[in-house]
């Protein structure tokens, strides 16, 4: 049902946020609104260099206690303090399948991250980082059939 495929993700500075107990149900209204505030944040620090990308922190999947990371890359390294975390994601390779927005939601997503997952394990890859989403489209605007992010694994 998904295709496997890899990447090379370059060294970047990333502006974050990061909380913890978010429910699922709130999970969408929650990514849009740090979305668009690092988006915006961004602006003042050369404008946002690639995809947006949540990292989901945690071991086990809780749908009532969920702790995401929000990202968005920017050009330009902040001189001074900002109102966001700002750190530097390590370049890394990603095992990730591409989905479309009605894919992107429960139980559909799931079955997304549940697909790589299982690749490295088939394939005796290791994460070396929290599995992500990558967003790379407008969601209010793709249509259901559209691709609009990848679920991503970071493997070592």
């Amino acid at each position: 049902m998904f295709l496997i495929e890899r990447r090379e993700v370059a060294d970047q500075v990333v502006l974050c946020e990061r909380h913890e107990q978010v429910r699922q149900d709130d999970l969408a209204d929650h990514l849009r609104a740090a979305m668009g505030r690092l988006t915006q944040l961004a602006e003042q620090h050369g404008g946002v260099a690639g995809p947006t990308f949540t990292i989901y922190r945690g071991e086990d999947f809780d749908p009532e206690n969920i702790t995401v990371e929000t990202c968005v890359p920017i050009h330009q390294e902040p001189a001074g303090p900002v109102a966001a975390l700002v750190r530097r994601e390590p370049a890394h390779h990603e095992v990730f399948v591409r989905v479309t927005k009605s894919q992107s939601v429960p139980p559909q997503v799931g079955e997304a991250f549940a697909a790589v997952a299982a690749h490295l394990e088939q394939h005796g890859l290791v994460e070396a980082d929290a599995a992500r989403e990558v967003y790379f489209t407008d969601f209010t605007t793709a249509g259901p059939d559209d691709p609009v992010m990848d679920v991503a694994f970071v493997v070592k």
